[in-house]
């Protein structure tokens, strides 16, 4: 299990991550809990389903590797490493945190980042490199079974350019890297972030669906839970829900 604290004005609140089920947390204004496998009734709980994509690092790499897309996703891998593309473990995180920022607004994606103080203090972070170039990361969250992947970013390029074909290999190489890592620690399962079930195809985690599924990873239902113990701050969570951004984003 893993717990962030954080800050919002004057509000505190805590992120809780790979607990089975939701338990009551003292002195917050707000508890998260994310990725919990068991569905429960917790009084004065809220609960949603969390749909995402889990691999069993039970299975012998082998395995792990053969589920994987053979075209799309072992092919680039195997690029990526002839090519020479370089995996960094938890180096550069500004670096990275600022191709993320980048990222998400080039696509549009309506989300508040976490901090990268938190970032550093909790995040496992994979970053690609080639000739010294920061083309793309993967950074983790994990804790003593679980390893889930938290934030991704590329770098944006134009199509048609020399180096497109290389962000591609990177991206799926520092994903595979992080399976292999996670697999020699012991970990019982990786966690691919999420999977979008929507209507909106044009939505843009749509195409983050599809890159996720080249992983072959199973689609598993777990659920979030959050409990507000501050009035006021529910409040103001339930007037910033009805604006647009947040509405589009979780249609």
């Amino acid at each position: 299990m893993l717990e962030i604290e954080k800050k919002k004005f004057f509000f505190k609140k805590k992120n809780i991550w790979f607990s089975n089920y939701p338990f009551d947390v003292p002195d917050v204004d707000v508890v998260h809990f994310y990725a919990c496998k068991e569905k429960v009734d917790k009084k004065n709980f809220n609960r949603k389903e969390a749909p995402t994509l889990v691999i069993d690092l039970g299975q012998d790499l082998d395995d792990i590797w053969k589920n994987m897309g053979k075209k799309s996703c072992r092919y680039f891998i195997k690029r990526g490493q002839k090519l020479g593309i370089e995996i960094r473990l938890n180096q550069e995180i500004e670096a990275f945190y600022r191709l993320y920022i980048d990222f998400i607004r080039k696509k549009r994606i309506p989300t508040t980042p976490e901090s990268i103080d938190s970032l550093k203090r909790h995040g496992t972070l994979f970053t690609a490199h080639l000739g010294g170039e920061l083309l793309s990361g993967a950074l983790m969250l994990e804790d003593s079974e679980h390893i889930r992947w938290f934030y991704g970013a590329s770098k944006r390029l134009e199509k048609g350019t020399n180096d497109i074909s290389s962000v591609s290999f990177a991206n799926r190489l520092a994903i595979w890297e992080a399976i292999k890592y996670a697999k020699a620690k012991g970990l019982k399962e990786f966690d691919l972030g999420g999977y979008y079930i929507g209507n909106n195809k044009n939505d843009p985690r749509v195409g983050i669906n599809r890159f996720k599924e080249k992983f072959g990873g199973v689609l598993t239902t777990y659920y979030t839970y959050w409990k507000y113990y501050s009035k006021l701050y529910m409040i103001m969570q339930r007037l910033y829900s009805l604006t647009p951004g947040f509405r589009k984003h979780n249609q």
